[in-house]
């Protein structure tokens, strides 16, 4: 997927207006996931995703990137409400609908790999995922 239908996909499934609002919800979404996983497995999804959604999982610093911090989707769903400055049922909402998106962007394997680097609870994200 482009860059430019990325940008029109996503203000569809994310039902917002602008570019900025849909730029928001992807950094709060990417960096949310960056922040869970260790080592280069945000690196390995970034390569799939159009070049200026890399760089938004780059401006994690590699150190918190290496890291990989371990919670569960309900604090995914807040640290994601937080970001965006609203409540964790927007957060949850938003990243339902991102994940969707992010299912049409990256190969059925990656999302395979990735479900197997999370816990059980993430399972429901998955669902969207693939009902996309």
């Amino acid at each position: 997927m482009q860059y430019p239908e990325f940008i029109h996909e996503a203000k569809q499934t994310l039902g917002v207006e602008t570019e900025t609002e849909v730029l928001d919800i992807t950094r709060a979404f990417l960096h949310t996931l960056t922040e869970h996983l260790a080592g280069n497995a945000a690196d390995n999804l970034g390569a799939q995703l159009p070049g200026p959604l890399l760089d938004i999982i780059r401006e994690v610093s590699p150190e918190e990137r290496d890291q990989g911090q371990r919670f569960k989707l309900t604090e995914f769903y807040q640290r994601v409400a937080d970001k965006l400055d609203t409540d964790e049922e927007t957060g949850q909402r938003y990243t339902q609908q991102f994940m969707q998106l992010f299912g049409r962007m990256v190969t059925e394997g990656e999302l395979h790999k990735l479900k197997g680097t999370l816990s059980d609870d993430y399972a429901p994200l998955f669902d969207s995922a693939q009902t996309a």
